[in-house]
C-alpha cells in the first residue's frame, strides 16, 4: 500500500508540474516502417514514450519490457495504447535497426528516430538528458540517458512522467487511469 501511495503522489506531483512548465509537445520522427509519425497521429489514444537506443546492453530493454508487461495486463483496453521508442542514437539506430529490435519487446511498439537536431529538440522539450560515452573513440559506445516513461493523453499533453523501474502493474494502472480521461 505504502508503495502505491508514493507512485500516486509522484504522478500526481507531475501531473500539476508538467502543465506548469509545459513539457513535451508534438513531434514528428521517422518510424521502424521508414514512414513519417507524428505524435498528432495518436490523438484519440494514449501513448508511453520511453527514449533510449537499441544497443542499451540495460535500462531500454527493462523499460520496454515494463512497457509490453504492463500492456499485456491491460487487455482490450491496451489497444487505445501507442508504446513508442524514441532513439537518442540516430547515427546507428536507422528504421531498419529499429525494424528489427522492436518487434522483441512487443507487436505495436513504435520505433522512431530522426535526425540529430530534431531528436535533441524533442528531448530538450521532455527534459530527457543525454550523453554520449566513447563515441568517435570505438564503435561499441554508450549513451548514458533518462530513464523515465512518459505518459500522454488522448489530446496529446503530457499527463506523467514516471521513473524507471516502476512495476508494470503500476504502468498499467497509470495508462487505464489516462484512458479513463475524456479525450476532449
Amino acid at each position: 500500500m505504502h508503495r502505491s501511495l508514493k507512485h500516486a503522489f509522484f504522478i500526481l506531483l507531475i501531473l500539476t508540474s508538467s502543465r506548469v512548465f509545459a513539457l513535451g509537445g508534438d513531434f514528428t520522427l521517422t518510424s521502424h516502417e521508414n514512414k513519417p509519425y507524428s505524435l498528432a497521429d495518436s490523438r484519440g489514444h494514449v501513448v508511453v514514450i520511453s527514449f533510449g537506443y537499441t544497443f542499451c546492453p540495460d535500462i531500454c530493454p527493462t523499460a520496454l519490457a515494463t512497457i509490453s508487461s504492463a500492456l499485456n495486463r491491460m487487455g482490450k483496453a491496451a489497444e487505445q495504447v501507442d508504446p513508442l521508442f524514441i532513439s537518442v542514437d540516430p547515427d546507428r539506430d536507422t528504421p531498419e535497426t529499429l525494424s528489427k529490435y522492436t518487434p522483441y519487446f512487443h507487436p505495436r511498439l513504435i520505433g522512431l528516430t530522426g535526425d540529430a537536431d530534431t531528436i535533441a529538440e524533442i528531448a530538450k522539450r521532455y527534459y530527457v538528458r543525454y550523453q554520449f560515452v566513447g563515441k568517435g573513440e570505438r564503435d561499441n559506445y554508450t549513451v548514458d540517458h533518462t530513464a523515465s516513461l512518459y505518459v500522454i493523453d488522448k489530446k496529446g499533453k503530457l499527463m506523467a512522467v514516471l521513473p524507471h523501474g516502476l512495476p508494470p502493474q503500476a504502468l498499467a494502472d497509470s495508462l487505464m487511469n489516462a484512458l479513463s480521461l475524456p479525450a476532449q
